[in-house]
């Protein structure tokens, strides 16, 4: 509870922040890119303060006014951010690219790589900010820089070595302690942040997936992006569609309508994950749902059956615009059929086959509040249910059929 006190101003800060830096059309992960590379910036003002100070305190002005241009240059650059949030690239470019050079500047002017300062470490910081901050083609362009001043450094370390400044060796252990510790850790909880943004994204991305196709076709499409397209030699298909919804809607606010809908079908999508069916799509005011197809299982018929029966009773809890009861027309058949995932923007997992437009047509030719099936499914269900011969029936597409009624219980 005292921890959370004590974070509260800083969490407060942090939002304050991440919206100031934001623009319109930023997601989630640029919109925290920023806010990483302003506290990265402001921690690197603070180091560079501090580096300054010991620098002076340590008789080496050169080196301590080398720190306090980068306290300049960051500050400046930083102040510039908050300023104008569209400029983020120009001052992370701008910032990255001076931590690149700065640190081997520093290295040449403490005596060069014998002097065991190791100051040309914080160039990595750099290179790693850029890559993780605005991308892969500029942190190119900084590790190549890094490449030239490495060589430069290596060249003129001779002269620089000559030219070492007497610094006390408490000093020299501190310093060395810090440029071992710091920069590392920097880019440790840089990119431990960053990976987390993307990772939720990720799973953001993974959830919508799998909202919009079954489980399993989901993980083989991420395994293998190619064209998905399997058989099945008998799957249990349901359609659903409520009674006099265009009439209904006429009279009613949008608004109103959707949310009707929404609660309605959010009902069905519970009831067919726990009868463990698989829902393929909505049109309209209509709901398609499939048993036995991505996890075969003997009972698929039994299953839709009794997710036919849970959502007549579902739908009695639901009523109209204007308080009036809402009706159903479910019809259900089993057999073959063709399923597979089409489009390539806007992805559709589908079904093909008889066995679909005769589903189709047994709630189309349907009555109100009652579940028509075919002559398969009874015989599918060999008895586990009670149902009573409606017909011959004249059904379009298929001429004169026999139907059959689910019993009421």
């Amino acid at each position: 509870m005292l921890i959370q006190r004590a974070l509260t101003p800083l969490i407060r800060f942090t939002a304050a922040l991440e919206r100031r830096l934001a623009l319109p059309g930023d997601d989630d992960t640029l919109r925290r890119r920023r806010v990483v590379a302003f506290y990265a910036g402001l921690a690197g003002v603070n180091t560079a303060a501090l580096f300054a100070a010991l620098y002076f305190i340590g008789g080496a002005p050169l080196l301590g006014w080398l720190y306090v241009l980068t306290v300049v240059v960051s500050g400046a650059t930083l102040g510039y951010l908050v300023l104008r949030p569209r400029a983020y690239t120009a001052c992370v470019l701008i910032t990255t690219v001076y931590v690149t050079i700065h640190p081997w500047v520093v290295g040449l002017a403490s005596g060069g790589f014998q002097s065991g300062l190791l100051p040309m470490l914080w160039a990595l910081v750099g290179v790693a900010g850029s890559l993780l901050l605005i991308g892969a083609r500029p942190a190119l362009f900084h590790a190549a820089l890094y490449v030239v001043m490495a060589l430069a450094s290596v060249l003129l370390d001779p002269w620089a070595a000559t030219n070492r400044p007497d610094l006390p060796q408490n000093l020299r252990l501190t310093l060395s302690a810090i440029s071992a510790l710091v920069p590392g850790m920097m880019v440790l909880f840089i990119s431990l942040f960053l990976f987390q943004q993307v990772e939720r994204a990720r799973q953001q991305a993974d959830r919508l997936l799998r909202n919009i196709l079954p489980g399993p076709i989901a993980d083989q499409l991420k395994q293998r992006p190619i064209t998905i397209a399997d058989s099945h030699d008998e799957v249990t298909v349901l359609f659903a569609d409520i009674v006099g919804f265009t009439k209904m809607s006429s009279h009613a606010a949008p608004a109103h309508i959707v949310s009707l809908l929404n609660a309605i079908f959010s009902d069905f999508d519970e009831l067919a994950d726990r009868h463990g069916l698989e829902k393929i799509k909505t049109i309209g005011d209509a709901y398609m749902v499939v048993g036995g197809l991505t996890q075969p299982r003997p009972d698929h018929t039994a299953a839709v059956v009794a997710f036919a029966v849970d959502m007549l009773a579902v739908i009695g809890r639901h009523h109209g615009p204007n308080g009036e009861p809402i009706g159903l027309r479910i019809g259900i058949n089993t057999g073959p059929i063709v399923a597979g995932v089409i489009g390539r923007r806007r992805l559709i997992y589908d079904l093909w086959g008889d066995t679909v437009n005769t589903a189709s047509r047994m709630e189309s030719f349907g009555l109100e509040n009652r579940i028509q099936v075919t002559p398969a499914v009874v015989a599918r269900l060999n008895g586990h249910y009670h149902f009573e011969p409606r017909g011959p029936i004249d059904i379009k597409g298929k001429g004169m059929m026999t139907t059959y009624l689910l019993r009421p219980e």
